[in-house]
């Protein structure tokens, strides 16, 4: 699904096409998470539905590349971002963040590369290739490679984004590194990827701003993040149990309110009684009734 398709199937959210930001059209239902190209967050989303949809409900939007952060601003709830492409999500004074998983990295590179005779590539293979994008962004790259970029400058050419960047590994122009999911997501007949032998895998983090919320509000979110955790609906912890405490909370109510209308329909007609006998002169006759039938419940 592309962006714009994501957008079109939730009408309360708008994206400028110029700028690639978003904006809010209204309130959000329920949850709402974002989440970049390649990341496969359906087993969490799936047990969110399973076990709180009622209480809930989640709407999923599927984000542009390294726009997360934007999304948290515009209208997401909680947000799946790649550490590498948003460093500002670890900013401790303006979010929460944890990792959920790890991404391994690969080498993105047209099938008919020499270098797809290994199965898998050490970091030492690419010190003299030509990678599409910042150096800083493979810092292990950045650092072997040092000595030959100073020697055979190349500036890199216009890209508007990964996608971009992935047309041009296709014409040949150099390679990239990327993690494994977002080699996937960009599948293409005439590309492949060899696992990249020498650099640390990349964290994925689940992010949400810091900010005073309601605790009902607040606890939906922990609920995820138990989630994410693999609490399941046994655990004290997990989503499940606050979720059968507020279902329990709402029953409590809703008896406590049918109790109250009880309670006043019964006053009601005892007073209604209590009209009718004044006004026929029998309200002595009808005091002593109302004693001893007090008298007899109390037997």
């Amino acid at each position: 699904m592309t962006l714009s398709e994501a957008i079109l199937n939730h009408p309360h959210l708008l994206i400028d096409e110029e700028t690639g930001r978003y904006e809010r059209v209204g309130k959000v239902p329920g949850l709402c998470i974002g989440f970049v190209p390649g990341i496969m967050p359906g087993k969490w989303f799936n047990r969110w539905q399973q076990r709180y949809s009622a209480i809930a409900p989640l709407t999923e939007v599927a984000l542009a590349e390294a726009r997360g952060l934007d999304a948290l601003d515009a209208f997401a709830d909680m947000v799946i971002v790649r550490a590498e492409d948003e460093p500002e999500a670890r900013d401790k004074k303006k979010y929460h963040a944890i990792e959920i998983y790890r991404e391994q990295l690969v080498v993105l590179m047209p099938k008919d590369h020499l270098l797809t005779v290994l199965d898998e590539v050490p970091l030492a293979e690419l010190s003299e290739e030509f990678l599409l994008q910042a150096p800083d962004e493979v810092p292990e790259w950045a650092e072997i490679s040092a000595d030959y970029r100073a020697a055979n400058p190349r500036q890199l050419p216009q890209m508007r984004n990964r996608k971009d960047a992935v047309e041009l590994v296709a014409a040949g122009v150099g390679l990239m590194i990327v993690p494994l999911s977002v080699a996937r997501f960009y599948h293409r007949k005439d590309l492949t990827y060899r696992p990249l032998k020498g650099a640390d895998e990349r964290p994925v983090l689940l992010c949400w701003k810091r900010q005073l919320r309601e605790d009902d509000r607040e606890a939906l979110l922990q609920d995820f993040v138990g989630i994410t955790r693999g609490r399941t609906a046994a655990s004290n912890r997990g989503s499940d149990s606050k979720e059968v405490a507020l279902e329990k909370q709402r029953r409590q109510k809703e008896e406590a309110k049918q109790k109250r209308q009880a309670a006043n329909k019964r006053r009601e007609l005892e007073d209604r009684k209590k009209r009718n006998a004044r006004k026929n002169g029998n309200l002595r006759q009808y005091q002593t009734q109302k004693g001893g039938a007090a008298g007899r419940k109390k037997k």
